[in-house]
């Protein structure tokens, strides 16, 4: 009798657990980032200039930032959008929304700004890369990267830094902060994302396929 083939697959469970656990960690690393006054990732100066002029909440312009992303994204190519988008794109903002009605991270000791801005773009990355290990959709503003990328015909590289250029400009000139701690920001984030992708699937637990 000829043997079943093995088939590989995601295991769902694990996809949505990574989504969501990921997701609330990159929440908390963007918290302690703004909180720190000295700068912010791309994304965070432009919602903090956004509102300079609107009566919101953080956690609810990063989901409208989102969700007008994902609009664009779903006419564009749609197969770029799976339920983690979803989740993210909208999780995050809810999650920093629950840490503002909880109190949490709202001030930090006198002195700590640049501790603050460290470990918060460490726990930023390490919680992005938790949420890519998902594999279950590309997150908003990953999609729009690779959207410009495609209509530069550019490098991901290329296409990131024209992207972060842009969302730091329009956040600048909305009045939100740039400082020193947004270059702190950019050199730690990607090499804590990239240590997350690299070593966290050695370990079993965070390996989503599985034969079937």
């Amino acid at each position: 009798m000829k043997e079943r083939d093995t088939v590989i697959k995601p295991n769902v469970v694990k996809q949505l657990f990574f989504t969501i656990i990921g997701t609330f960690i990159a929440a908390i690393g963007v918290r302690l980032i703004v909180v720190s006054g000295l700068g912010a990732d791309a994304i965070s100066t432009f919602v903090l200039g956004v509102l300079q002029h609107a009566p919101l909440k953080f956690g609810t312009v990063s989901m409208l930032f989102n969700g007008i992303i994902l609009v664009i994204i779903f006419f564009y190519d749609r197969k770029m959008i799976g339920f983690g988008s979803l989740i993210n794109s909208f999780g995050l903002g809810f999650c920093l929304n629950i840490l503002d009605w909880l109190g949490i991270l709202h001030t930090i000791p006198s002195g700590t700004g640049y501790f603050s801005i460290v470990a918060g773009s460490i726990i930023f990355g390490i919680g992005t890369g938790i949420y890519l290990l998902a594999d279950a959709g590309s997150a908003a503003y990953e999609s729009l990267m690779i959207l410009l990328k495609r209509v530069l015909k550019s490098s991901v590289k290329t296409a990131r830094i024209v992207l972060d250029a842009l969302i730091f400009l329009t956040g600048f000139l909305l009045g939100g902060h740039i400082g020193f701690g947004t270059l702190i920001v950019l050199l730690l984030m990607g090499p804590s994302l990239e240590l997350t992708l690299n070593h966290l699937p050695k370990l079993s637990f965070f390996r989503i396929q599985e034969a079937k």
